[in-house]
């Protein structure tokens, strides 16, 4: 059973010619035995059909007749939601060579034809006369044909009498719609043909009836369907890009306001100008959604620059959501974005995400998958998934709103891979890394072997980059190294230079508090031989080397002296206590 169709006027988006429309398709309460389900039928043979459809289940036919097009044009809400939407689709069907075939359903309520199951009405009447016009919507010769077609599945049909109000040929009725050249500006055409089915009640009281009815409806009206080709015109308005579903393969970054080079936009003006000068050289790759609408496969930019000069419609490729695997248009969108333009490391990594939430794949499967297509790695080598985790672990730094310059000056390509990946991005602390890249590598450009010598001597500065960049001398150091013609060498020799005094100055002042122990515990006359304690070394600042002299007949005392002196002084204070009176 489908669930309670919601109160609104359904836009359906079909690969034929095919139109269904149904002006009056309000369901009224379960408990109400007068209610009916024409627009259940309709929706189960627009799917079967995979055609358009227009259905309104919103308003009733007793607060609105929407098959009556006056009524409707003094309404514009209502007039743009259903009878423009109508237009579009017969349009977008003429726009890719097909001739439109529209099908109005509505319920047989004329109690004299209840015998037959569909009542065919194609404006038909009398020529010349002015009681009853001929105004026909369909040749005689289609009309036989799809009656046929529809009795080979067992539907019984007949023609609307000349008299009948089923024929569907006043002026004002919706079947007319294409054919009054003064009924509405711009609706008129020829080309269009139309039928106006009614059907008999019963077959659409219950849900499941008109189910079944559509289902037999669907292979005799196949056989009038002509389908799209696979490249069409489409309305750009149904395309979708909002929610993140709509973006799932669309890994060229956009839209994200707090990286301020992001969105290129010189390159979409550009593009926008080129495709206004020179038209659009390369379709768009859509997605025909289970909804119906689209969605973009390849070519965002290329949508984006499309809107910014007003376009309405736009050639595509289009497949079906339901034709192919996930897998599959990730790699179709992999192909058709680096054939025309190479993947920036962001990009790279954002499609890497993406595939990896959507097929569920880890770094080894996903470089297996995609490695080679995305031309990362060393040529001739297979792809390592640590490769795929750098590219992984710096799209991270995006997509926690973290570090904008850095992000910026990736797309933009100035600042390398290799130092982002495996310098910048394991750095937990966002404010320690823009701080690095702010005011060493972006401005002193160093290479790697000196960069990590420029870290390490930070590092011995203070707890963490940050507090090490702002202390004074790191100040000159990096003031003096801007102002020469190799600022990353000079910055190192500084740095060396300002590493070198602090630790004359560490081991001095080391020295003199051991010389103090020395003399208030061991006595004035004692020597480093008598007690001494060498400095902690460079690889284990917490490990001390204290050397004793012990007389024969004083262990006892010796030991003594130094457990005070070990007690009352704390040797990795960076000041030692004062000595005991």
């Amino acid at each position: 059973m489908r669930p309670d169709l919601p109160p609104t006027i359904h836009k359906i988006l079909g690969n034929n010619n095919i139109i269904i429309v149904v002006a009056d398709g309000y369901r009224a309460s379960q408990e109400d035995q007068q209610g009916h389900y024409l627009a259940d039928l309709a929706m189960t043979l627009a799917d079967q059909l995979h055609c358009y459809a227009v259905i309104n289940t919103k308003y009733k036919k007793e607060i609105m007749d929407l098959s009556n097009i006056t009524a409707v044009k003094s309404r514009p809400k209502v007039r743009d939601t259903f009878l423009l939407q109508i237009k579009k689709f017969k349009d977008e069907i003429a726009g890719n060579g097909l001739l439109p075939l529209i099908l109005f359903f509505q319920v047989n309520t004329d109690c004299d034809t209840l015998q037959e199951m569909l009542l065919f009405g194609y404006g038909q009447g009398e020529r010349g006369s002015s009681e009853a016009p001929h105004s026909p919507t369909i040749s005689p010769s289609l009309l036989s044909k799809i009656r046929i077609a529809a009795s080979d599945q067992h539907l019984q049909t007949a023609v609307a009498t000349v008299d009948s109000p089923l024929c569907g040929r006043e002026r004002a009725h919706i079947n007319q719609l294409f054919r009054q050249k003064q009924c509405l500006e711009g609706y008129y055409d020829p080309e269009v043909r139309s039928l106006l089915i009614s059907v008999r009640p019963d077959l659409v009281n219950q849900q499941q009836t008109a189910i079944s009815i559509a289902q037999m409806l669907a292979p005799a009206f196949a056989q009038f369907s002509q389908a799209m080709s696979l490249v069409r015109n489409i309305d750009i308005d149904n395309i979708d890009t909002t929610s993140p579903k709509d973006l799932e393969f669309i890994f060229r970054l956009q839209g994200e306001s707090r990286y301020a080079d992001l969105l290129r936009e010189s390159y979409i003006e550009e593009l926008a100008v080129s495709i206004e000068r020179n038209g659009l050289l390369h379709p768009l790759v859509l997605l025909k959604k289970d909804d119906g609408r689209y969605k973009i496969l390849c070519g965002f930019r290329r949508y984006q620059a499309l809107k910014r000069i007003h376009r309405t419609s736009v050639e595509a490729k289009v497949y079906q959501e339901s034709d192919f695997s996930s897998e599959d248009f990730f790699n179709i969108s992999l192909a058709e974005n680096t054939k025309r333009r190479n993947l920036n490391p962001l990009e790279i990594g954002n499609f890497l995400e993406s595939a990896s939430v959507s097929l569920g794949l880890n770094n080894a499967q996903l470089a297996d998958q995609f490695g080679g297509m995305l031309g990362i790695g060393k040529p001739g080598q297979k792809v390592s998934h640590s490769t795929i985790h750098k590219y992984r672990k710096v799209n991270q730094i995006r997509l926690r709103g973290e570090s904008p310059e850095i992000i910026s000056d990736m797309i933009n390509e100035k600042l390398q891979f290799s130092v982002a990946s495996e310098t910048l991005a394991p750095m937990k602390d966002s404010k320690e890394r823009d701080a690095l890249y702010l005011h060493i590598i972006r401005p002193f450009a160093p290479n790697r072997p000196q960069l990590a010598k420029i870290i390490t001597l930070l590092e011995g500065m203070a707890t963490n980059l940050q507090t090490a960049l702002s202390l004074k001398p790191v100040q000159q150091a990096l003031t003096k190294a801007a102002k020469s013609a190799q600022p990353a060498a000079v910055l190192l020799k500084q740095l060396s230079k300002k590493k070198d005094t602090e630790g004359a100055n560490r081991l001095a002042d080391f020295e003199s508090r051991v010389e103090q122990i020395r003399r208030t515990y061991f006595g004035e006359l004692a020597s480093k031989r008598d007690f001494n304690i060498s400095p902690p070394s460079p690889m284990n600042d917490a490990e001390f080397i204290i050397n004793i002299r012990i007389k024969k007949g004083e262990t006892q005392a010796t030991l003594q002296r130094l457990q005070s002196a070990l007690e009352e002084n704390d040797l990795f204070a960076e000041q030692p206590k004062k000595a005991p009176a």
